[in-house]
This record gives C-alpha cells, structure tokens and sequence, in this order.
C-alpha cells in the first residue's frame, strides 16, 4: 500500500498540538495514523510516547520511546526518556545500562565531560555495572585524575572478586597501584585479593539485599539487548556522519588513505570490550590502562604535540598493544620528530596489514 507523506505529515501536526493542549487521548489517537503511514519513523513513537505518559500508561510509553530510539538509531533525546521511565518504574538495573549506552554516543562524539556524567549516573543506580566502571577508570586515567582513576579501578577490582575473577582483580589493584604505589586502600586491597579472604564482604551484603527487588532474567534480558542495539546503532550512525563530513581522498594517496584507516582502527580499539585475550603479563598493562594511553596519544596528536603522542603511543605498545595501526600512527610520528630508524622499525610491523604496507614505503621514501 502507497505511503502518503502529507497524511502523515497532517497527523504529527494534530499530534502534537494535542499533546501541547495536553489532550491526550486525542494526541494517541493522530499518532496512531502517522505510525500506520510510515511505521519506521521515530517521531511518531515519541509523540505516542508523550501521550501515553499524559495518560499515566508508563508501560506504554516505555516501549515507544524504545522504539523512536531504535528507529532514530540512538537519538539521545529518547533514550534519556527511556532511562528516566526506567528509573521512575523502579528499573534501576535497566535505567543504568541505558546511561551507560547514552555515554558510549557522547564518548563517539568525543563529549567527555557528559559522557562521564551518563556513566557516574549508570553507576549510582547500579553499583555493580562493570562497563561504566571501566569507561570511567579509562577516561579518568587518560584525563590524569589519579585519584578518580584509582576509585575505579578499585570498584573493578572488587566487582570481578565478588563474581571469582580473583586474576582479573588482582590486575586491576595492580593498575591501580602503578597509578598510585603509595595507596592505603590499594594495598589492602590487593592484599585481600592475595589471601582469598571474603574481600569486600560489606560490598557482596548490599548485593544479596539488593537481589530481592531486581527485575526478572527476561525483562533483564531484554534491557541487554536494548543497550546492544542502540551501540552498534550509534557506532553506524556516527561512523556514517563523519564519513559525510570528510572529503574524499584519492586513491593516489596512500598515507591520507591509510591515516584514516589507523585513526579508525585506534577508535575501535577503545570502544572493543575487553576479553580474555587480553589478560597481560605480569609486566605488562591492562587493556584499561593501554585504552587510557591510546587515547592520550590521539588528544596529544591532534594538538600537535608530537613529542607527548609518540610518548603515549609507545605507552600503549610497550604494554601490550599489538596493533598495526598503532605502529604505523607511531611510525609516522617519529618520521615527523626525524627519528627515522625508530619509524622504519614501526612501519615495517604495521606492513602486516596492506593499507598500512604501501603507505609505510611511500611515507619511507620521501
């Protein structure tokens, strides 16, 4: 059946001068017409959305704004009514993985300060929500605020004993000591995770509480999947944004072409989730502390401070970092400082990959 855009376009100009008059029943009613014309638009569900709160019907307006944040492929403004529904219906749980999904949009758009603020919020309602926890030990220790840095990675720490990740935790308190050797509260720590002792038993009483109200495993499971999908939503919605704010490079530039694609891969590196293959050695980072470093090195090298870049580059590799697109960034940076031997040796491990292959010899060659 054939779409009629000015019906459409009709119903959401009733809609919403219902919902201003606040004649809700009216407003669901022209909603209700613009979503049968063009089901995929978020504006209809938001105004729905709207109405439906009016009409105090919080279970319904709930869905609809999932649905215009699905639709608009993660508009902050829904998803920060989805998150207050959540937390007004007592769904804290949820209500803090949909922050934490808001603060991973403003950390793509490189708002740091409001990122943060969506993460602390994620934490307050749900203590033990290990992503908010990381992204904020992360941004702090790249940021230098030690003490928040170190606050953090001792909320990891204590996270991963509860849940008998004793070798995780122990790697956290250790991150944390080298940010701070001097550290009670560390020391302690890492003492607790040592002995096996029934470290932050204060911490796993509070949780045992706090069991009794939590959601059900299906509505939980769905709020999981909501997160998910609004990430990888506003991962293609960004990475589509940028592309159409670039202009285009030619193929006769291998460097530009390949310094995108580093770029990108670097970004990447931060927003991937840590596994267990990224356990390090005993002399090395965690995969926190090297996405602190990377990330250092990406602010210092668009200021232009090539000298403190390439020292927060080398950071993240000596830590463990084994990343093509680390080694040719670095590379080009150390051919800029004329430390030439230094970048041959970068460029030729990140020749693996054939973006980075051709650049490195022309990049050489000048």
């Amino acid at each position: 059946m054939a779409k009629d855009r000015t019906k459409y376009q009709k119903a959401m100009r009733t809609g919403l001068a219902y919902n201003s008059a606040q004649r809700w029943q009216e407003a669901f009613g022209a909603f209700r017409v613009a979503i049968a014309e063009f089901p995929q638009e978020p504006a209809p569900y938001a105004g729905l959305g709207e109405a439906c709160l009016g009409l105090k019907q919080l279970d319904r307006a709930l869905e609809c704004f999932k649905l215009a944040a699905r639709y608009s492929q993660g508009d902050i403004t829904y998803l920060k009514k989805v998150a207050d529904i959540q937390e007004r219906q007592g769904q804290l749980s949820e209500a803090g993985r949909t922050y934490m999904a808001i603060g991973e949009i403003l950390l793509k758009q490189r708002k740091l300060d409001e990122a943060i603020g969506n993460w602390q919020r994620a934490i307050r309602l749900d203590p033990n929500l290990l992503g908010a926890h990381r992204r904020l030990a992360m941004v702090f220790q790249r940021q230098n605020k030690v003490r928040d840095a170190v606050r953090e990675y001792l909320a990891i720490a204590r996270i991963l004993q509860m849940q008998g990740e004793s070798k995780k935790a122990m790697q956290m308190a250790q991150a944390a000591l080298r940010l701070d050797p001097g550290n009670d509260d560390v020391l302690k720590a890492l003492e607790l995770i040592q002995h096996g002792e029934a470290a932050f038993r204060e911490e796993e009483e509070e949780v045992a509480a706090a069991a009794e109200t939590q959601i059900s495993e299906e509505a939980q499971a769905e709020a999981d999947s909501l997160t998910e999908t609004v990430r990888q939503m506003a991962a293609i919605f960004e990475a589509e944004r940028s592309q159409q704010g670039q202009p285009e490079i030619k193929a006769a530039d291998p460097i530009s072409l390949a310094r995108r694609t580093a770029q990108e891969q670097l970004a990447e590196e931060i927003f991937r989730d840590e596994d267990d293959s990224d356990v390090s050695a005993e002399n090395g980072l965690s995969k926190l502390e090297r996405d602190a470093a990377l990330g250092q090195g990406m602010d210092f090298e668009a200021r232009g401070q090539i000298a403190d870049a390439i020292t927060s580059y080398k950071k993240a590799i000596d830590g463990g970092l084994r990343l093509p697109a680390a080694y040719f960034t670095i590379g080009l940076l150390y051919l800029q400082s004329q430390q030439k031997e230094q970048a041959r040796q970068m460029l030729d491990l990140a020749a693996q990959e054939p973006v980075f292959a051709e650049a490195g010899r022309v990049a050489l060659s000048r």
